[in-house]
């Protein structure tokens, strides 16, 4: 087995605003819809008392916006074993992440009794746990508590104990990074050969107000409510919901087992940005160029063979002026002339659901790339002037557009978390008799 085989994405699995299925993501693409809402669904996280238009004011939020997802639609705990005293504690983002990998596993022809006591691996990214913190103020903590929503371990093991599989099992946190870098240490893990097929995934659901206030009195959250990626006007992001989950083979086993495959990702890569920004929290150029560079040389390509980046995207203008200038620095400068990196973000559709908003963009891109097909980028209606677009070699995504450039398309997957974390994924399209070199 090699370091650099390619892996295939053979099922898709997701709960994201304003779509339940990866079809319902192309339709949403497609369409150009908006997702975000202006208050939350009722039963939701209540917001009212805090809402106030002052900015950085502490306590409050600047905006009540968000993109919410069914946390409990099509959740049945028999299903997955779980006991009635079990579910009445359960955080809602594994009631989310079971029923999504349920839907992967399906979607990539895999029933429960043929996966039952294999070695399939299984990586999921989870950051917040805002249901423990509810549970915990309202005294409900006994081991059931602690296993359904305190142990963040609980998010792939309930995946693992529910399909019975024995293969490799982890939880990862790298904030926003979390559910790239699950897909990243699944890559590694079908290239080792500790297993055949992986699942590979994250979630985030908005349960609780301390992070958004958090946020809001950082001057992060978007008052406007919309995420703006790479406009003049981006003000910061909107939290949201989000769950997605994919089931991984190496390309050579997914061709020998007959399976669909939706995309392929031949390399990936994470890394640190260690001291170079400004602060614990920011995002640098050369973490970026770091991690964009080792992706490419564990994809076996050279980074002007990028077509597209799908970017983190999360519209701090700081921090797309950052992402913008390495992504035109490691790809764009380097592209023929005429043909720039595009780039765009699915969190102008959906918001930003943190764990999984690199989920969120491993979909978006996959299909982009089934389909030779760039939907519009929403909200950059004027290209910030942080950037020099043109000199960078890099173009926004205003309007949808087929694939513009010869040869496969390949893209590029930028993901960062507030930990310090990069991590960047290389794909393209299923192939047809041959891979690019």
């Amino acid at each position: 087995m090699s370091p650099h085989e390619p892996i295939a994405i053979v099922g898709m699995g997701c709960r994201f605003p304003g779509a339940a299925s990866h079809r319902e993501v192309w339709q949403l693409l497609d369409d150009g819809v908006d997702a975000v809402v202006p208050v939350g669904p009722p039963g939701r996280v209540e917001t009212a008392d805090l809402y106030d238009v002052t900015p950085r004011l502490r306590g409050r939020l600047v905006s009540r916006a968000g993109g919410f997802i069914d946390s409990t639609g099509d959740f049945d705990a028999d299903e997955f074993g779980i006991s009635d005293r079990e579910a009445a504690v359960l955080d809602p983002q594994h009631r989310v992440l079971l029923s999504t990998t349920r839907d992967a596993l399906l979607d990539a022809g895999l029933s429960a009794e043929s996966i039952a006591g294999q070695d399939l691996g299984v990586f999921i990214g989870q950051s917040t746990g805002e249901h423990w913190d509810i549970l915990r103020t309202s005294g409900s903590v006994d081991m059931y508590a602690i296993a359904g929503a305190a142990a963040r371990s609980m998010a792939s093991g309930r995946i693992s104990h529910a399909w019975d599989l024995r293969g490799p099992c982890a939880t990862v946190d790298a904030a926003c990074s979390s559910g790239t870098l699950a897909v990243h240490l699944a890559c590694q893990s079908l290239r080792t050969g500790e297993c055949d097929t992986a699942v590979a995934g994250g979630v985030s659901l908005v349960l609780g107000t301390d992070h958004t206030v958090g946020y809001s009195a950082a001057g992060m959250l978007s008052a406007t409510g919309r995420c703006r990626f790479g406009d003049e006007e981006a003000d910061g992001f909107i939290r949201s919901d989000g769950a997605g989950v994919v089931v991984l083979k190496r390309l050579a086993q997914a061709h020998a087992d007959g399976d669909t495959v939706h995309a392929v990702i031949l390399g990936s890569a994470q890394a640190s940005k260690g001291r170079t920004a400004k602060a614990i929290i920011a995002p640098s150029v050369e973490g970026y160029l770091q991690v964009i560079n080792r992706a490419c040389a564990n994809a076996g390509i050279a980074p002007e063979q990028i077509g597209y980046v799908e970017a983190h995207g999360n519209a701090a203008p700081a921090g797309d002026t950052i992402e913008l200038q390495a992504i035109g620095t490691a790809i764009g400068l380097r592209r023929p002339p005429g043909q720039p990196c595009l780039v765009g973000s699915i969190k102008t559709n959906i918001g930003h659901p943190e764990a999984a908003g690199g989920l969120a963009g491993l979909i978006k891109t996959a299909l982009v790339l089934r389909n030779r097909s760039l939907p519009a980028s929403l909200h950059c209606s004027q290209p910030t002037s942080s950037v020099d677009w043109t000199g960078l070699g890099i173009a926004p995504v205003p309007d949808r557009l087929a694939w513009p450039y010869p040869g496969p398309a390949i893209a590029g997957l930028n993901t960062y978390g507030l930990s310090g974390t990069f991590v960047h994924l290389i794909l393209t399209e299923p192939p047809v008799g041959r891979l690019p070199h």
